[in-house]
């Protein structure tokens, strides 16, 4: 594959401590234990290193909320509601942060979102367009949710999309596997964080 570096985004998504520690919030998901069987952390903190020294352009998206949740209609659908009900993700909380292996570098830009896409209701798009972005690289917990919804989202939106399969990770092997090998094909380019680094260069 090809990377025209200028033209390109590393998307990194959800990778929080109320996902990715095993004494976070949403533990009980599975996604600790599953980022650290399958080295998550190691791989995306590779990718990200060799997508700053191309000069690529890094964007977090983080879920993060007001106190009160004021950005959610109440009631709100079940997978959010559940993070209401546990008061999860809000603002400045240890939970809401990015693990200290991922921690944004100046010059990255973070996106603060509220559902399962990182398209909707932010300025993601936007920011993206404006610097003439087309290809889209993305790393994510979980990739049942936000992977999966932001990969179908983007390519309707027109963005070459490429999900660096193992740089995300699912509730379990189970629905990540199902997501990598039958739904997300049809949307985007699945590829390993050692191919994409090598395409590099």
């Amino acid at each position: 594959m090809s990377i025209n570096a200028s033209k390109s985004a590393l998307l990194i998504l959800h990778y929080q401590n109320g996902l990715v520690r095993h004494d976070g919030i949403f533990a009980f998901s599975g996604t600790p234990g599953q980022v650290e069987k399958h080295n998550c952390l190691e791989k995306t903190a590779g990718v990200l290193k060799a997508s700053r020294g191309a000069s690529i352009l890094v964007v977090y998206v983080n879920i993060a909320y007001r106190p009160g949740f004021p950005e959610l209609k109440k009631p709100t659908y079940p997978l959010i509601e559940s993070i209401q009900e546990r008061g999860a993700f809000l603002r400045g909380s240890r939970d809401a942060e990015v693990p200290e292996e991922l921690k944004p570098e100046e010059g990255d830009i973070t996106v603060i979102n509220f559902d399962s896409s990182v398209f909707s209701h932010t300025d993601l798009d936007c920011i993206l367009r404006a610097k003439d972005i087309k290809q889209l690289f993305l790393a994510g917990i979980a990739t049942n949710w936000i992977v999966e919804s932001t990969t179908r989202y983007g390519a309707e939106l027109g963005y070459d999309i490429t999900v660096l399969e193992d740089c995300c990770q699912g509730f379990t092997d189970e629905l990540h596997n199902f997501a990598i090998k039958e739904t997300l094909p049809f949307y985007a380019t699945i590829m390993k964080s050692q191919d994409f680094i090598a395409a590099l260069g």
